[in-house]
């Protein structure tokens, strides 16, 4: 029997309800367990079965039933049938663990009841496998047989040319580069040609282009020539209604207009009026005399010449002064800047980690403490007595740098100081590189110097 079960398969019937709700042929040497759990070789999702079962095993040669103690269920053979009770009090199952293990033969079958689902089994002759289909050689065809003449002829001849141009090229010497100077005289003639000179022109010609430009200069002296002089009333009528005008000027513009303007009907401007040497001092005081805070410094000594033996120096603020008008004098002082200077020392630090060196923590914050200082110093020039102590905290991060900046303590009073220390210390990047973030609270002491 035992020879009879090694090459038998195992048939199983699935009943749930009252239907059979599937069958299976499972080849040998393959456990067999029924759940509802995917993977199993029976799984039955809507039912009261555990996520898995193990019913049958390959043990040796042959096949073997597994049941819990108190599962119902019958083997039936030649010999007779038996429940599952009668099988365990005759010790024809042994006990493996928490199951009763039976081995089983060739012509043996029977049930195992599972809760809602009842198995029916049995050890069956593995089927017959059809065999595979083969057709008959007249209606197989060949490959080439089934191809059309004239494609496969075009095909060979293109894949031939293809491949002939490829070696031709591949042992085609690749020519040098050819530069301007290589290329031969008569290629460079036809691709730059040659410009020409331009031939003389005749005498004749030379002659008119020149008395054509001597001609405006002719005419310019001849039109000089022609205009008759001027008499010494008509110049002096002429400087006289050019004063007025200027002394006109002056009242309405102002002095540093009439100065660049120019005077009417010529091309000079005023100063040359004023100053040139057909002028006099007096022309100038009579055309500023209608002008309201302007006067002329008269020098009776002067002779000409560069006059002042110094040079001119910018006057500042401070020396400036100006006189009400009660006669009273507003004087300006001089602009001084006050200097403030403050110290910062810092307290030890606070650091919840072993990870952080309180040594090089002080020593890296030291190497900073400038711009603490110079933030506090910016504050002690608006108030001079502001002293008190900033508790910083900050979080290390595994990258060295810092977050979570804020002030846990602030006796100083002035939150710029605060909110100028913590975007200071955003840029900071220190040599640390803990296991995990660290939190550190650091006190700086403020307090003014003089």
């Amino acid at each position: 029997m035992a020879a009879d079960s090694a090459h038998r398969v195992l048939r199983i019937g699935v009943i749930q309800g009252g239907k059979i709700v599937e069958e299976r042929v499972l080849p040998a040497r393959q456990p067999v367990t029924v759940g509802s759990a995917r993977g199993n070789a029976i799984v039955i999702s809507k039912s009261q079965l555990p996520p898995s079962t193990l019913v049958f095993s390959w043990q040796g040669d042959r096949w073997a039933l597994h049941f819990a103690p108190g599962t119902e269920g019958r083997i039936q053979g030649p010999q007779g049938s038996a429940d599952f009770g009668a099988l365990v009090s005759q010790a024809l199952a042994r006990r493996e663990g928490d199951l009763h293990v039976v081995p089983l033969n060739g012509d043996q079958r029977g049930k195992i009841v599972l809760a809602d689902v009842t198995l029916l089994w049995q050890l069956v002759d593995p089927p017959v496998e059809a065999p595979r289909p083969v057709l008959p050689k007249e209606a197989r065809g060949r490959h080439f047989a089934s191809l059309d003449r004239l494609f496969a002829v075009l095909l060979t001849l293109s894949f031939a040319l293809h491949t002939g141009a490829y070696v031709a090229l591949s042992n085609t010497a690749v020519p040098k580069e050819v530069t301007l100077e290589e290329i031969p005289d008569r290629y460079a003639k036809v691709l730059i040609p040659e410009r020409l000179p331009k031939p003389p022109a005749p005498p004749e010609e030379k002659k008119a282009e020149k008395a054509a430009e001597k001609k405006p200069v002719e005419e310019r002296k001849a039109d000089e020539k022609q205009k008759p002089a001027e008499s010494a009333e008509q110049v002096a009528a002429k400087k006289a209604a050019r004063t007025a005008a200027i002394a006109k000027a002056v009242q309405s513009k102002g002095i540093l207009k009439v100065l660049g303007a120019l005077g009417p009907g010529t091309g000079s401007s005023a100063v040359a009026d004023v100053f040139g040497s057909g002028g006099g001092i007096g022309d100038v005081a009579t055309a500023l005399s209608g002008a309201g805070g302007v006067a002329v410094a008269n020098d009776p000594g002067a002779a000409g010449g560069r006059k002042g033996g110094g040079q001119g120096e910018a006057a500042s603020i401070g020396s400036l002064a100006t006189s009400g008008g009660g006669g009273g004098k507003v004087n300006y002082g001089a602009k001084t800047e006050v200097k403030v200077s403050g110290s910062v020392a810092a307290e030890e630090a606070e650091v919840d980690s072993t990870d952080i060196d309180q040594s090089k923590l002080a020593a890296f914050v030291k190497a900073r403490m400038g711009l603490i200082k110079a933030c506090y110093e910016n504050a002690l020039k608006r108030n001079p007595s502001l002293r008190g102590k900033i508790a910083v905290r900050f979080t290390i991060l595994e990258t060295g740098g810092l977050a979570d900046i804020a002030p846990a303590q602030n006796t100083l009073s002035s939150p710029e100081v605060a909110a100028c220390i913590v975007n200071t210390m955003k840029s900071w990047r220190t040599q640390f590189r803990p296991s995990g973030p660290v939190t550190v609270e650091y006190p700086f002491v403020f307090q003014p110097v003089n």
